[in-house]
């Protein structure tokens, strides 16, 4: 073999080798005991309860009555820098797909594609935060939703109560509110959806609530749920 040609495969093979040596490590899951575990294994069963409106960008008449199937597949996905926990989500009516939470710190944060939004990703809630508390996020990558700039304030609600959620008492449960805001040609932001969700120390999320433009659009509820 041409000594040349050695001499450029030692050096690729170190590169290749630095590159393994020096690959990015996810951070641990949250574990079972808290807001939002994200345990290999773990999974949730919801009731999914769509409502609608003529006017919807999604024409949905009357309810819809859904299940939900989220579980944790152990996989890891990078989005600039946020590592994410992947979840199997497997709906009775729409399909597969993927969801993803993000745990960094005390910050718990969701990122799934809805109807009629596509992808966005909700900071659910700081764990250490108090009642009243609020901070504003860019709740899509590129700050943008349907070629308009977008926003979301979520607010602690309440913090500590007991839940009732398909006839089970749920105990400390944190209940936050996001308020999601677009400014259309540049008339200044206005609010197009309110989400209110519930999360039980040790079950995870236990019920979502959304409203667009002022109508109750879903209703997503636990049935059961199995935290690995």
């Amino acid at each position: 073999m041409n000594k040349n040609l050695l001499v450029v495969l030692a050096f690729l093979a170190i590169g290749y080798a630095g590159c393994k040596d020096n690959a990015y490590t996810p951070p641990p899951p949250s574990p079972p005991d808290s807001y939002f575990p994200e345990t290999y294994g773990s999974n949730w069963k919801y009731r999914d309860s769509i409502y609608g409106e003529p006017t919807d960008t999604v024409p949905i008449f009357g309810v819809r009555i859904d299940t939900v199937t989220y579980t944790m597949n152990g996989a890891t996905t990078d989005f600039n820098g946020d590592i994410c926990y992947n979840v199997d989500v497997v709906s009775k009516l729409n399909g597969r797909s993927t969801a993803y939470f993000h745990v960094d710190y005390h910050l718990n944060s969701l990122m799934e594609s809805t109807a009629p939004y596509g992808l966005t990703d909700l900071q659910l809630l700081i764990d250490t935060a108090s009642v009243g508390q609020t901070w504003t996020f860019g709740p899509t990558n590129n700050g943008i939703l349907n070629n308009s700039p977008v926003k979301a304030t979520t607010t602690i609600v309440e913090k500590n109560i007991n839940k009732v959620v398909n006839g089970i008492t749920y105990p400390n449960v944190f209940h936050t509110s996001i308020n999601l805001q677009v400014n259309v040609n540049g008339a200044g932001f206005h609010s197009i959806a309110n989400y209110d969700f519930y999360l039980a120390k040790g079950f995870g999320l236990i019920e979502k609530d959304a409203n667009f433009y002022g109508l109750l659009n879903e209703t997503k509820t636990l049935l059961n749920y199995n935290v690995k």
